[in-house]
């Protein structure tokens, strides 16, 4: 489906409507929206539910990417992404939208004129053949379903000090609802567990990191959270064996009880060990300073990065209030009481972005029992 202009509306075979998103107006398939991930399909994939990733990957882009940045949005769909950096990052970035789906090639032109973009351009072309002749500041991984597919070559053809963002919607599979295909896809063991979000944004991390360590290569993580039906992680790469090493020293195993809903780190394996994963930091607190809600940003996102920067400093992993009151034998208090009683004990309290009605502490596990129990008493 070559057309010899900018197709039209009517040129396509299937139909459209116009959204707002942001800063741009854009075209994108007339089909049901339903909440969750979505089903494949032939037509380029437009979720409403994505907007908060892409909120953030304009403000990532306004803090990290230098005058005369370019900037790939790789599996571009309608470009909704790559678009919203064009037009809302000023001044002075170049955004190819990349696609192999000749409609979604299309819709990309459609919009790239409907919004009079200069900085912008649309390439028909496989994505992993194309990040081996690229050269990006920053690379958007946006696929259907699980990264894993274009990790390689996109590690392997990202300059060093190029950041990333990589998106995965397996979230099942990542979380541990699916751990047969979690041992296949990302070469890990995943259990369902109270902190299962953050799990999966530890495990794909994990990952990367192995994968980037394969070609002496190492990922330090600039952002990683979890919302809606998808895990999203944005990291910096880096070049050299030692740098290698080094980020893959932040990789190990956990164990989780489920009596007291304790995670753990441990030094192997063994027969119940979840990982390996990312033990390190999320966030790089530097950046995370850096990103201020704008005039374009959604209220979801500007929320997700208040209760981010909260929690960017405690270690892993979150409790779910319901879960910890039912092992305390009490009814579930209000989570801002337990918060406040953990807080007059000294120790840090906060909610999660992770999950409502969920926190983060650096209390130890038998305070935070112990907290639910005098709640329980009141």
């Amino acid at each position: 489906m070559d057309y010899p202009r900018v197709p039209r509306p009517e040129d396509l075979d299937f139909p459209t409507r116009t959204v707002r998103e942001g800063g741009v107006d854009l075209y994108v398939p007339d089909v049901e929206v339903r909440r969750g991930p979505g089903t494949r399909s032939s037509l380029p994939f437009y979720n409403p539910a994505m907007a908060v990733a892409r909120d953030v990957s304009v403000l990532l882009a306004h803090a990290l990417l230098p005058r005369g940045g370019r900037v790939l949005d790789g599996l571009a769909a309608t470009g909704a992404l790559g678009l919203r950096v064009a037009a809302e990052r000023d001044p002075g970035v170049y955004v190819h939208l990349v696609d192999k789906n000749p409609r979604a090639v299309a819709l990309c032109e459609m919009n790239v004129e409907r919004n009079g973009l200069q900085n912008a351009d649309v390439k028909r072309t496989d994505l992993n053949v194309h990040l081996a002749v690229g050269d990006y500041a920053l690379l958007e991984l946006d696929p259907f379903g699980s990264p894993v597919p274009f990790l390689d070559a996109a590690l392997l053809g990202a300059r060093t000090g190029a950041a990333m963002g990589v998106t995965a919607t397996d979230t099942a599979v990542l979380c541990g609802t699916k751990p047969e295909a979690a041992a296949r896809r990302y070469l890990a063991r995943v259990r369902h567990t109270d902190a299962y979000a953050e799990i999966g944004v530890r495990v794909l991390l994990g990952y990367i990191a192995r994968t980037a360590g394969k070609f002496d290569r190492a990922i330090s993580p600039i952002l990683a959270f979890a919302a809606e039906h998808f895990v999203k992680v944005y990291v910096r790469v880096a070049e050299g064996a030692g740098r290698a090493d080094a980020a893959l020293s932040r990789l190990g195993w956990v164990r989780y009880d489920p009596a007291t809903g304790a995670h753990t780190a441990s030094g192997d394996a063994g027969t119940d060990g979840i990982g390996p994963l990312w033990l390190g930091p999320l966030m790089d607190a530097e950046v995370l300073s850096k990103l201020h809600p704008g005039s374009t940003t959604g209220f979801a996102a500007a929320r997700l990065l208040e209760r981010i920067r909260d929690e960017v400093d405690l270690s892993p992993f979150y409790a779910e209030n319901n879960a910890m009151a039912r092992r305390a034998g009490v009814d579930p208090p209000p989570l801002e009481a337990i918060l406040e009683a953990l807080r007059e004990t000294g120790h840090r309290a906060t909610r999660t972005h992770f999950r409502e009605n969920a926190f983060k502490t650096d209390a130890p596990w038998e305070a935070v029992r112990e907290a639910y129990r005098a709640q329980g008493m009141r």
